[in-house]
Order: C-alpha cells, then sequence, then structure tokens
C-alpha cells in the first residue's frame, strides 16, 4: 500500500510540473461528464478528481460538472449523446463502447487477465492506448481508463463451485452478445437487463444471478436480493473516458493537455480506490451475509476452455480474426515483457 500511495503522490507532482507556468487562455468552458455509477463508486471519485485537477490547473476557466448515479440517463443512452454533440463526456463500460467502437470487442475475450497488475500494464501500454486511438474515426476522443473491476458472480441459488454450478442458471447480463455467449457456453441461460433495471429484475426473479464488479454489489445493494458471491474473475472491465471530439478539438492546446492529463489522473485515482476498498467491500458483504467463495483455479481454468472459444468466434465474425489474433498475441508479448522485472 505504502508503494501504492508512493506512486500516486509521484504522479500528483508530475502532472503539478505539467502545469506550472502555463497561462492560460481566458476564454471559459464547461465540460459535463455522464456516469451511471453514485457518488461513491471508484470511477465517479476519479472523475471527481480529475474535475479538482482540470479546474485548479486552468485557473478555472474549465468548468467539469460529473452528472453521476445516471442523471443524464444509462450508459447507452449517455454516449449516444456523446456522438452526437450533446454531452461533452460520459464514461461507460466496455460492453456499450463496443456498439460505437467495434475494436473494442476484444475486450470481451474472458479470462485473458487473472489479476489487476497485467490489466492495467496492458491497458497502459500501446495495446490500451492504440484502442483509445480508434475512436477518433468515429468522431469520438478517448482519454483513459476508468476502474470498473474484475467482473464476478452472485446468485440467490448457491455458489459458483464446479462448471455445473452454471446449469440452466438464469444469469443477467449486460445487453452484449458476445457476454450472453459465453455464459451460454457455460451451460447457463443469460437473460439482458439493462444496469438501471438489474435490483429490480433480481427481486422479482426475472433472473436468478448477476456478473459485476464487487464495487456494484454494495453500490447497488444486490445483497440484500443475492445470497452468494463467488470471485471468479472472468472478466476484467474498465470504464473508457469518452469526449466528443469536436468538442475536444475545440479546446486551447494548452487546455486540452490539461483535460488529458486530468484524465489520466483520475484513472489513477479510480484505480487505486478500486483496489485498496475490494477487501473492505468483501468484509462487509461477508457482515451483510452473503456467502463469499473464491473459484479455484482448476474450475477457472475449465470456464475458460468453455467460453473463451464461444465469445472469440463470435467476435472474429464482427472484427475479423487476425485482429482477434492481433490482440492477443500482443497482450502476451506485453506479460512477457513485465515478467523480466
Amino acid at each position: 500500500m505504502k508503494k501504492a500511495i508512493s506512486c500516486l503522490l509521484a504522479l500528483v507532482m508530475l502532472f503539478a510540473l505539467f502545469a506550472s507556468g502555463t497561462a492560460f487562455a481566458a476564454d471559459t468552458y464547461t465540460i459535463k461528464i455522464a456516469c451511471e455509477n453514485s457518488d461513491s463508486y471508484p470511477a465517479t471519485m476519479g472523475l471527481y478528481a480529475m474535475k479538482a485537477y482540470v479546474e485548479s490547473h486552468t485557473d478555472g476557466n474549465v468548468k467539469v460538472e460529473v452528472c453521476a448515479s445516471g442523471q443524464l440517463g444509462g450508459e447507452e443512452d449517455t454516449l449516444e449523446q456523446v456522438a452526437q454533440g450533446s454531452l461533452e463526456m460520459a464514461v461507460a463500460s466496455f460492453a456499450p463502447v463496443v456498439s460505437y467502437v467495434p475494436s473494442f470487442e476484444v475486450m470481451d475475450i474472458p479470462f485473458v487477465y487473472s489479476t489487476y497488475e497485467q490489466a492495467w500494464l496492458v491497458l497502459d501500454s500501446y495495446v490500451g492506448t492504440d484502442l483509445l486511438d480508434t475512436m477518433q474515426d468515429y468522431g469520438l476522443k478517448g482519454l483513459a481508463y476508468m476502474e470498473n473491476g474484475f467482473r464476478q458472480v452472485t446468485s440467490s441459488q448457491g455458489a459458483i463451485e464446479t462448471m455445473d454450478s452454471f446449469s440452466g442458471l438464469k444469469i443477467r447480463t449486460m445487453q452484449n452478445n458476445n457476454h450472453m455467449a459465453a455464459f451460454s457456453a457455460l451451460g447457463a441461460n443469460p437473460t439482458p437487463v439493462p444496469f438501471s433495471e438489474l435490483y429490480m429484475a433480481l427481486s422479482q426473479k426475472i433472473a436468478d444471478a448477476q456478473e459485476n464488479p464487487i464495487a456494484n454489489v454494495t453500490d447497488k445493494k444486490l445483497f440484500e436480493v443475492q445470497g452468494y458471491l463467488s470471485l471468479t474473475n472472468h472478466i476484467y472491465d474498465a470504464m473508457p473516458l469518452v469526449c466528443n471530439l469536436d468538442f475536444f478539438n475545440s479546446l486551447p492546446a494548452e487546455y486540452q493537455g490539461v483535460v488529458q492529463a486530468g484524465a489520466i489522473y483520475g484513472q489513477e485515482v479510480s484505480r487505486f480506490i478500486n483496489h485498496e476498498r475490494e477487501d473492505l467491500i468483501l468484509a462487509d458483504l461477508d457482515a451483510q451475509g452473503m456467502k463469499i467463495n473464491t473459484v479455484s483455479d482448476e474450475v477457472r481454468e475449465q470456464m475458460a476452455a468453455a467460453a473463451q472459444p464461444a465469445a472469440i468466434e463470435l467476435i472474429a465474425k464482427h472484427i475479423g480474426q487476425d485482429a482477434v489474433d492481433q490482440y492477443l498475441a500482443s497482450v502476451q508479448e506485453v506479460l512477457a515483457q513485465i515478467a523480466k522485472y
């Protein structure tokens, strides 16, 4: 933890140095950022850190309004607003982003990453930055990856302990065909439900299970309608911070630099908060009565053997097998470089 704090402080000092002594234009700008999660969610807290950074390093000439808790609509709605230019920025999980930038479908492949460190270092490498850069082809500017976390499975029917645990399980997924294909391959019965309707769907038994980062389990009080939490770590899910490209290009160059730096700062803050809080969240969920288990490496390997090919087959039909192969090869290349240190 001390090492993480030291890195975060060093990052703050770096950004402060970046902005020091810069003379800014007198024009003022307002940036609204939509987020479907609550004010206390790690990604949202990262946005507030970005807000503080941008406003302080532009002498208040760039105002940032964080519109949390779905004030401006769900992730699909707010991404559409950004694409149309009626909203400056939004954060959303990978799955909704795919609707606008198909190349992000590679992030739907399950069981690619085993640890946060692996996922972060790959996204911070050319693999992640190249994906963000592809957004410009669709009139968007990818700024950073706010933290969401590894997706886990909760259920009212029992713990996920073997492959048989998925047999016939009615599990809520995002409205994402790749996720649905993966869970179908596991033997489950995936049921897509909008995030805003998740609690109701579980309480009314439209679905018996769901999958989300654990921060959402407590944020949405899912422990009230789900008795079991199984740590599957089946997919790493960040939340790209997306900006309308025309708006970003309309900012003076010095403001563009501050906004970009502020976004990366917010990204690191959100990662730090989520990583440090997960053990606390698990302890709280345990106190709320949830039964928590860690899925064994052997069962995860069995899950990967079933789910990964199903997702890859569908993704390859959309963006081409070459794109899938290049992504997986690039991930392995970065992870091999990491292993040297």
